[in-house]
């Protein structure tokens, strides 16, 4: 008779048997998700990344901002090609350029960025790739510095956690700044 009384009660009607059923394959989804996301943690990449001043052309004093302007294109030759994986949906990749000052001991600039979405985007090869972001010191101590390029990525996974800091090059490009202020005629002002 509870059997019966339970039935009349509606225990077994459409809306809890969606539910059961949406529930389970819901388990099911984030279960096989987390499998996604942990097995692609052993995945091993090896990038090979070449990066390499192609053209110094300015530095400069910009009054209107009083600061220094630094800029130069980049011959970049990055194959990333290995850091895809089942758990990749995209990489943000971005060329940093980090030097020591007398105010400051770690200066960080991103001068050059690009977002890679398959793996038929990811060998960047670029020559003469002009900076998106200029190189500016409002402590107008550019000059006569050495400046150390670095190209970096971010993975961003289709499930899991992003990798913030996912990985750098360990080429390392240096780049001497001028003592004075130079700016060649073929500037891109």
């Amino acid at each position: 008779e509870k059997a019966d009384a339970a039935v009349a009660d509606g225990m077994y009607n459409i809306f809890v048997r969606a539910n059961a059923v949406f529930f389970y394959w819901t388990t099911v989804i984030f279960f096989l998700s987390m499998g996604c996301s942990v097995t692609s943690f052993y995945f091993e990449s090896n990038p090979t990344v070449t990066l390499q001043l192609n053209k110094f052309e300015e530095l400069s004093y910009v009054a209107s901002y009083n600061a220094e302007n630094a800029l130069f294109s980049l011959d970049i030759d990055a194959d990333l090609t290995s850091l895809f994986n089942w758990n990749v949906k995209q990489l943000f990749v971005w060329v940093s350029a980090e030097y020591e000052t007398k105010t400051y001991d770690k200066n960080q600039v991103i001068l050059w960025d690009t977002i890679v979405e398959s793996v038929d985007e990811a060998h960047i090869l670029l020559k003469d790739e002009k900076l998106k972001y200029e190189l500016t010191s409002f402590e107008k101590e550019l000059r006569n510095r050495q400046i150390n390029l670095t190209l970096s990525w971010d993975i961003m996974p289709v499930v899991g956690l992003l990798k913030m800091q996912g990985g750098q090059s360990s080429n390392v490009h240096q780049i001497n700044m001028p003592q004075k202020y130079v700016r060649l005629p073929s500037s891109h002002r």
